[in-house]
């Protein structure tokens, strides 16, 4: 029952040389059960021993994302690791490791880079070669007679090449600092340049005429330069254009070869980095082993170090340290001169933390309970009963045979392997908990005898059809859920808005009386009797005499027979009777007479008015009674060992003040320093649980009016789209509703798969949170965190 409590802690003062620290941290990492506490956790990491390490080990990780990087665009793929653990044992170093890694990742990528130059240069070379091509294979274009004539009148011409995406800025600039004294004329280029980014662009040529002056040139050539283009010159003679041509295309050639054999080895090289040896790439072997480098040295950084000896604090689960000891002991085998890390219990009034064993099954549960907050340690932990209560309360708000087997069958695709390769891999954590929101919301839809707002005659009916009117069958109970007659009839919304309201009322005062219980629970097991009578009896006897005697008024009616319906006792107007009018006789009384009923619920009111003033005063009263014979009487926050050295006390107190939980340590009935604090806070307590009995128990219909709209939605949708053509029956009755089904199916998934279920699940989230969980649950406590090298898997996942 791990789940129901948190596990017991104890704590344990961890002293490590500092030689054999890197191996004892490797050990450590392997138990799922070390909580290491930061000795300062104040302190800046760069202040820390292994800083220095930390940051190496970024910087090792910047170059793994670099070669990453260069492999997603060769669109090589490497091969995950599929156990972590597996390959960390396989992979088992020394202190040393680190050098090594950092030494071959580095060398991989500084050859890496180096390549990826070589390539660059060439690929610029080849664009610049091909843009001199173009030039000269367009130039014969550009000497017609307008520029001849340019030339004898003294204008001067430039020819360059640009970007496409960059014609149109680059003319009006030249129009601007020209004043419109030049003429631009250019020719697209159709092959595509691959740049530097392997984007593929189109450039074209152009060619400038302009009059002759240095100050025009110069301005011309500034704006070519902020263009970043490329400008060439024309032979004079078409010999020499005929050589430059062929010049040209030899070396188009060359760098072609060259930059084809380039990219043949880098790609090799990156190749050969994705190649399987421990069950993964290389390269995804070298980052998980970084990753562990630097999760080690983080850890050891939350240790204090003194005179070449670590020192610091852990929490283990009970029934770890044997194990611990034995693996320290054995980490340098039979080699005793070297010297190993050891665990001394020891006592401290810090406040354990709260720490679950979780499968996949629990987990999404808890998550639900640590959403609003951690359990304090050793209190119940609501993530037990969540498993059943909340995908039970999303079921009565999304109750449909139809709907919940469709949520039946997505649960149970999820559990697949298949589901890990398909789009919905994201839904897997919580897979555990859809299979029983399907399972909750058909039980719940058989309840309501409801499928697909279709009524299902599953028993046959108790009613009988007589001249149009229904007529019950004598001594008949229908064996489960709601009659299918009362499908058909005309009052069947009332009947069920009556129902579901009620029924709502009964959930609700079940769930709270539930949470209440837990509380008294909590108080015994933490000997706190006080609260025991002070707050849990009080407020269980409140409840049940006031809402819980209203659930029982309602089964009180459903059992009675009435000769007629006009007869039946109101349970509101009972009820409200009861508190406004407690004196008078019931005129419809629901027992065997209205003096024995109005008996009842005088005493009832007598004890609701009794536990007010009891959760209001007593509490107060006490404590200052306690504080009256025992005025000089304080609880230290840390009771310190016979045998600790003041050194050693001054370190604990430094450590309880650091400690960010340790104000939870103080005794529940220790928590108010004064009876004036303490009075302020038990009256709220106490008008909170009264005024919150009644908005509670209101707010628990949400589950009427969440279920009301969800079955009223599938009927309107299931009407406007497919029912009419399945009632004519027939050929064409069978087209239509062929045609129609796509617009039932899209707006029954949308609407009422999607969007009100995650509406359900999100009331439903509203009364864990709210109206269950305040009723007992502190939710002041903190997560174990335990250093293991599983962790790493999780953030190779994330990445």
């Amino acid at each position: 029952m791990s789940l129901f409590r948190s596990e017991q802690m104890e704590y344990y003062n961890l002293v490590i040389p500092r030689e054999s620290a890197w191996d004892v941290m490797n050990t450590l990492g392997y138990f799922d059960s070390v909580h290491i506490i930061d000795y300062d956790a104040t302190l800046p990491q760069i202040n820390r021993p292994f800083s220095n390490y930390v940051k190496r080990c970024d910087d090792v990780m910047q170059k793994i994302e670099q070669i990453e990087a260069e492999m997603r665009n060769f669109k090589i793929e490497k091969r995950y690791c599929p156990d972590v653990i597996d390959l960390l044992k396989k992979r088992n170093g020394s202190h040393k490791q680190f050098e090594e890694l950092e030494q071959d990742i580095c060398k991989v990528a500084d050859d890496l880079e180096h390549q990826q130059q070589t390539l660059t240069s060439l690929q610029e070379k080849k664009n610049t070669i091909r843009e001199n091509l173009e030039v000269l294979k367009n130039a014969v274009a550009f000497q017609n007679e307008d520029s001849e004539e340019a030339s004898l009148l003294g204008f001067q011409k430039m020819v360059g090449v640009i970007l496409k995406e960059d014609e149109l800025r680059f003319k009006r600039i030249i129009f601007r600092i020209t004043k419109g004294n030049i003429h631009v004329e250019i020719m697209d280029i159709q092959e595509h340049f691959i740049q530097q980014d392997r984007r593929s662009v189109q450039k074209c040529v152009f060619m400038l005429f302009y009059p002759c002056g240095d100050l025009t040139q110069k301005k011309i050539l500034r704006v070519i330069d902020s263009f970043s283009c490329n400008k060439f010159d024309i032979p004079t003679s078409s010999e020499q254009h005929a050589q430059r041509i062929t010049m040209l295309e030899n070396q188009l050639i060359e760098a072609d070869q060259l930059l084809h054999l380039t990219i043949t080895q880098i790609n090799k090289r990156l190749q050969d980095l994705v190649e399987v040896k421990y069950n993964c790439s290389w390269i995804e072997e070298m980052r998980i082993l970084i990753t562990k480098e630097k999760y080690l040295y983080m850890n050891l950084n939350m240790l204090n170090m003194t005179n070449s000896v670590f020192h610091g604090q852990i929490w283990l689960p009970q029934g770890q340290d044997q194990k611990i000891q034995q693996a320290l002991r054995n980490l340098h085998g039979n080699d005793k001169q070297l010297p190993s890390g050891q665990i001394q219990e020891q006592q401290t009034q810090l406040t354990p933390p709260t720490y679950y064993k979780l499968n996949s099954f629990t987990y999404p549960f808890q998550e639900i309970v640590n959403t609003y907050g951690i359990p304090r340690y050793k209190e119940i932990n609501p993530g037990l009963s969540t498993i059943i209560t909340f995908p039970f309360l999303v079921g009565v708000m999304f109750g449909d045979v139809g709907h919940g087997l469709l949520l039946f069958v997505c649960g149970l695709y999820l559990t697949t392997e298949d589901a890990r390769k398909s789009i919905f891999s994201g839904l897997i954590p919580m897979r555990y908990m859809i299979l029983l929101i399907g399972f909750f919301a058909c039980y719940n839809g058989l309840i309501y005898n409801d499928f697909l707002s279709i009524g299902l005659n599953l028993f046959g009916s108790c009613y009988n059809l007589v001249d149009g009117e229904y007529e019950i069958k004598e001594d008949c109970v229908y064996k489960f859920g709601i009659d299918p007659a009362w499908g058909s009839s005309s009052n069947q919304l009332t009947f069920m808005n009556s129902f579901k309201m009620k029924l709502a009322v009964i959930i609700g005062v079940t769930h709270m009386t539930f949470g209440i219980i837990l509380k008294g629970f909590n108080t015994i097991h933490f000997n706190n009797y006080i609260d025991f009578f002070c707050e849990f009896i009080p407020q269980f006897l409140l409840l049940i005499c006031s809402f819980g005697y209203m659930d029982f008024l309602l089964f009180l009616k459903w059992c009675t027979k009435f000769e007629d319906t006009k007869d039946a006792p109101s349970v509101i107007t009972t009820m409200i009777d009861m508190v406004l009018r407690p004196f008078d006789v019931p005129e419809k009384p629901l027992f065997e007479s209205g003096e024995q009923q109005r008996s009842i619920q005088l005493l009832l009111l007598t004890i609701i008015a009794f536990c007010i003033p009891v959760m209001l005063i007593t509490k107060p009263l006490i404590f200052s009674l306690n504080k009256k014979n025992h005025p000089y009487q304080q609880i230290p926050s840390q009771i310190p060992d016979d045998d600790a050295n003041p050194e050693q006390l001054q370190n604990d107190m430094q450590k309880d003040q650091s400690q960010p939980h340790s104000k939870v340590s103080i005794q529940q009935h220790n928590e108010h320093d004064d009876i004036g604090e303490l009075i302020v806070h038990q009256s709220i307590e106490t008008i909170e649980f009264v005024l919150g009995s009644v908005s509670n128990t209101a707010s628990y219909l949400r589950l009427w009016a969440l279920s009301l709209a969800h079955s009223q939605l599938a009927e309107v949708f299931f009407s406007m789209t497919i029912a009419s053509h399945i009632g004519e029956g027939g050929f064409f009755g069978t087209i239509g509703s062929i045609v129609q089904f796509p617009g039932f199916a899209l707006a029954t998934f949308g609407v009422l798969m999607c969007m009100d279920l995650m509406e359900c699940f999100l009331h439903a989230l509203r009364l864990q949170w709210v109206e269950f969980q305040s009723k007992f649950y502190k939710a002041d406590g903190y997560m174990f965190k335990a250093y293991s090298f599983t962790n790493i898997k999780s953030n190779e996942q994330d990445d």
